[in-house]
């Protein structure tokens, strides 16, 4: 009996997850009070019905501040949201830096602290995203902002994974700050970019890249501006240094679309099934070359902390042996919900959910920029 219902009760989560959201729209001002600074953003998130400042749908959601190129508005990303959003992420575009004289290091900070202030804006009782934000979050960007987002992941543990398309070298240096970089990192670039060579590019910040996991994908007869939407700036200086463009821009974003979801799924979701699936495509599609050192599922379970996790109805706590110590621990509930975060001060660690229902409760662990996770059902 206990059987059925967890496999009823992981259904159930599956469902949640899969419907596809309507999307709501908002624009918000953060002010970074350390750099008396104001971050002016454009906002897509799920939600019951598509409209302006509409309530965000039941549920809690991972976050992606994706940073826009070198005088390109955030209409060119319109895409991403539109992929995005519908699939339960809130997609924030920061709209700062958008002029010909640019300060990169600037911009770098400005998507980290996006990051940030959506994650309080979860324990804020006056903000729209109360109570709706998971605690996992990607910086992203492309051209400048994917340079920017490598110097907002430098030495941030407050993210959990970075994806960049065609990023550009910045000053302060994006190939310098790779270095700093924690978390897993998944790098996009295209065979025929000549705004951004990848040799002078991406291929360094790859390189420097210290983590466990990252990847590295070049698409095949691509172009630096395909991964936006058409934008007349970004077109005209590709024009000037003539790409051979061999695929369409819907055919470079079926690329983008199809890796990032299976990477966003495994490292902002922690399904393991998505890795196994990014390394299968990773493995044998013709539509680009790439190379990655992530380690496949089983592999996995042997290199990672791995934790154990039961109920004691008795007590109404939630034990787990096997945790890294000073690690931080969330745990979720079936609609995304957090309802225990904790850094764990030993290996044994007890959390009391006394008051929980019965259901499928997400308990993930993460240190050092590598997480894991368990399904537990509480039955009452």
């Amino acid at each position: 009996m206990r059987t059925l219902l967890y496999t009823f009760l992981l259904c159930l989560v599956s469902t949640v997850h899969a419907q596809p959201f309507s999307i709501g729209t908002t624009n918000i001002t953060f002010f970074d009070a350390g750099r008396n600074r104001n971050i002016p953003c454009e906002l897509h998130y799920p939600a019951d019905a598509t409209g302006t400042d509409v309530a965000v749908t039941s549920g809690a959601f991972p976050v992606l501040v994706i940073g826009h190129g070198f005088v390109m508005t955030v209409d060119a990303y319109t895409y991403l949201w539109q992929h995005y959003s519908p699939l339960g992420y809130i997609v924030a575009l920061p709209t700062t830096e958008g002029g010909f004289a640019p300060n990169h290091g600037a911009f770098g900070a400005d998507l980290a602290y996006v990051a940030d202030a959506l994650q309080a804006a979860n324990t804020d009782g006056a903000s729209l995203f109360f109570g709706h934000v998971a605690p996992a979050t990607a910086l992203m960007g492309h051209s400048m902002g994917g340079g920017a987002a490598f110097l907002g992941a430098a030495g941030n543990d407050a993210i959990q994974t970075l994806v960049t398309f065609a990023p550009a070298e910045t000053n302060p240096s994006a190939i310098a700050a790779a270095a700093q970089v924690s978390v897993p990192t998944l790098v996009f670039a295209a065979s025929e970019d000549c705004v951004t060579p990848i040799a002078a590019h991406a291929q360094p910040m790859y390189d420097a890249l210290g983590v466990v996991c990252k990847a590295f994908v070049n698409i095949t007869g691509g172009g630096h501006c395909y991964f936006g939407d058409n934008n007349a700036l970004c077109s005209f200086g590709e024009f000037t240094c003539g790409p051979d463009l061999t695929i369409t821009r819907d055919e470079q974003h079926d690329v983008v679309s199809d890796i990032s979801d299976l990477w966003l799924d495994h490292h902002l979701r922690g399904s393991s099934s998505a890795l196994t699936g990014l390394l299968d495509s990773l493995a044998s599609s013709t539509r680009f070359q790439s190379v990655n050192t992530c380690l496949s599922t089983s592999t996995a379970e042997r290199m990672t902390v791995q934790f154990t996790a039961f109920w004691n109805a008795d007590e109404g706590s939630l034990f787990l042996q096997g945790l890294s110590p000073g690690a931080e621990l969330v745990i979720t509930n079936a609609l995304g919900s957090v309802v225990a975060r904790e850094r764990v001060g030993g290996k044994t660690w007890s959390v009391s959910l006394r008051d929980r229902s019965t259901g499928v409760y997400h308990v993930r662990q993460c240190s050092n920029g590598q997480c894991s996770s368990r399904a537990v059902v509480i039955q009452r």
